[in-house]
């Protein structure tokens, strides 16, 4: 989790530092070290960050996860708000943080703050080789679920033998789209596809999917990936 506020020209992100031990932090924006530390949390307390599931709202002043921990026989999602508010007033800046029934995992989290105030999700129900969804996630529901599938969209049907490996969300609030970069792997061959796909956000449409070999963009799981603005 590494985040932006714009209003007040600051850069902060979760680190940890042992197995269990985690910092929400600030950092100089031109040397990165620490300047000062908002929260310490205990990963067994509030379970672990999982991919790029974080999302912050500037005008709010809070951050939203969706986190996950291994309850045998599967892995669980946690829903947890911070309210930033709160650094500096309250060691634990937690405000909501409740079990995600049947959720297990999200993938990506793409945040709207501009417009419609939603979140773009994007869910698996817990295992890699299964299909990829998206969905559209009001934040002050508190992590309320489409169980009933109604508003699921189809973002990538796996084959047979085939695993998802790397799921990736880049937003363009100019045009409104959200580029997603995924991997598969073919579990007999061990070889790897990577995809681009362009999202409108409002509709879930599929604008374009692409194949990109290795010869276009070469370590293509390695990359971090981000929208530059013009301005």
């Amino acid at each position: 989790m590494l985040h932006y506020d714009p209003l007040r020209k600051r850069l902060f992100g979760l680190r940890d530092v042992a197995t269990f031990t985690m910092f929400i932090e600030e950092y100089d924006t031109i040397t990165l070290d620490v300047v000062k530390i908002y929260t310490k949390q205990d990963g067994e307390k509030y379970t672990f960050p999982f991919a790029w599931c974080s999302c912050f709202d500037y005008n709010e002043n809070w951050v939203i996860q969706v986190r996950t921990r291994f309850e045998n026989p599967s892995v669980n999602a946690y829903w947890l708000k911070m309210d930033l508010n709160l650094v500096g007033v309250k060691e634990d800046i937690v405000t909501d943080f409740h079990l995600m029934p049947n959720v297990h995992n999200f993938l990506t989290m793409t945040y709207d703050i501009e417009k419609t105030k939603l979140i773009l999700c994007t869910w698996q129900h817990g295992s890699i080789e299964l299909s990829l969804y998206m969905f559209h996630l009001d934040p002050h529901q508190s992590g309320k679920f489409p169980y009933k599938n109604e508003s699921l969209v189809l973002l990538y049907k796996t084959k047979e033998g085939e695993d998802i490996e790397v799921t990736k969300d880049v937003w363009n609030p100019v045009k409104r789209e959200v580029l997603f970069m995924i991997q598969t792997q073919n579990d007999e061959t061990f070889k790897t596809t990577n995809y681009m796909l362009r999202v409108q956000f409002d509709t879930l449409a599929i604008l374009e999917k692409t194949v990109l070999t290795e010869k276009q963009l070469p370590l293509f799981e390695l990359w971090e990936y981000f929208y530059l603005s013009d301005n």
